[in-house]
């Protein structure tokens, strides 16, 4: 996905607001691949418990696209089905439907789509959240039956562990898959037992849990920005800022509308610490970009790039893709290159080189656009990825 942005307003809109609905055909079970069974939750459980298996649920909705995604990219990949098949009695449910709902309460499925592994007494095993790939979908299988699955680290929890080290994986664990109620409480419980919260992995903890806004871990982090930055990375840092800032407005003003910056600047300065300005230009570019404010976006990425600079290849080629779809300015195309440069040299993949070599495209240099989209085009065949696009530079004249 190139559309770095989205990415925020999807993780506020699951913990804030449920998603807009659109009619979309039913999902229906792969031909190939993972076998689905059709049977009531109870049949489910009693085949469960006389295989001695555990049970896999796709809980999904209609109108949720990683849902369709998996269904369509993943679930009908042989060696998923070969693996999922052997372990696994494989099922799918809609949350909106028939018994979809009530599982979606017991279970707490608050995002879709969710993989609930549930053993014969209907008790959770393990979970797993949103879109995976193939690779990541066969290690959560393989998460599901070992010593680290959500099911044993919530019986070691229940049985009275209290190290840090246990409490600290189990956090994580819990933040992974949305039990963020729990995360919290556990994270807590880790912190409290640390008088010093600089060293790298509490720090990480703290950026994954960060609680409340205006709370002491939330204190913490701002009055640490530069450390905590060092340790996630400042693009991710930025967001989770934003994610904490953004959200809080949204779920106080009961709003899905991104505000004007003049509406929460307020917010950013009371919470903001030390990047204020920082997460106030980001914002201002944010909402820009979100809104289709061409006009205002570009500048203002232009500003916030120039300025602060990112340490992540994924977040660079996107803004160097948002760029090169929005303007025909030569000299915002030409920072886009740079930007995108900038993005292959951190992590070369399909994705940037294709914006690599759209942008020399569009910039004139049609002979390294060419050289690079050959160069992209081998790099889509070893990840798997549809090239078509992408070798249209090579027929252009």
């Amino acid at each position: 996905m190139k559309n770095f942005f989205l990415l925020l307003l999807c993780a506020l809109s699951l913990s804030i607001f449920a998603q807009n609905k659109s009619t979309v055909a039913n999902i229906g079970a792969a031909t190939e691949g993972m076998k689905f069974v059709e049977m009531p939750f109870q049949q489910l459980l009693d085949l469960a418990k006389k295989e001695r298996k555990i049970i896999f649920i796709d809980a999904y909705t209609t109108w949720c696209g990683p849902c369709k995604m998996m269904a369509a990219k993943v679930f009908p990949e042989a060696k998923v089905g070969e693996v999922y098949n052997e372990r696994f009695i494989n099922a799918k449910f809609d949350m909106e439907k028939g018994e979809g709902p009530g599982l979606a309460q017991r279970y707490s499925v608050m995002a879709y789509p969710t993989y609930l592994f549930v053993d014969g007494n209907g008790d959770i095993v393990h979970k797993g959240i949103g879109y995976i790939p193939q690779e990541e979908f066969l290690a959560l299988a393989d998460a599901a039956s070992g010593e680290n699955s959500l099911g044993v680290l919530n019986k070691r929890y229940d049985d009275g562990d209290r190290s840090e080290e246990f409490l600290a994986e189990y956090s994580q664990v819990l933040t992974k898959v949305y039990e963020q109620k729990k995360a919290n409480k556990v994270s807590g419980e880790y912190l409290d037992m640390k008088e010093d919260w600089s060293d790298p992995a509490t720090m990480e903890l703290l950026i994954t849990n960060p609680g409340e806004l205006g709370g002491k871990r939330m204190n913490y982090l701002t009055s640490n920005a530069d450390k905590a930055m060092e340790v996630a990375g400042a693009g991710s840092f930025v967001m989770t800022m934003q994610q904490a800032i953004i959200g809080n407005y949204m779920k106080t003003n009961q709003t899905r509308t991104l505000p004007e910056v003049a509406e929460i600047a307020d917010d950013y300065k009371q919470y903001g610490g030390s990047i204020t300005q920082r997460l106030i230009d980001h914002y201002t570019m944010l909402r820009a970009e979100q809104v289709g404010d061409n006009e205002a976006y570009l500048p203002a990425a232009v500003k916030y790039y120039s300025t602060y600079g990112s340490d992540s290849a994924m977040e660079l080629n996107a803004v160097a893709w948002n760029v090169f779809e929005s303007s025909d300015n030569q000299e915002y195309l030409k920072q886009a290159l740079n930007w995108a440069k900038q993005s292959v040299e951190l992590e070369k993949g399909y994705a940037n080189m294709d914006t690599l070599a759209w942008l020399y495209n569009k910039t004139g240099n049609k002979k390294m656009a060419r050289k690079t989209a050959k160069e992209a085009i081998e790099l889509a065949k070893a990840e798997g990825q549809d090239y078509s696009e992408t070798a249209t530079i090579l027929d252009e004249k």
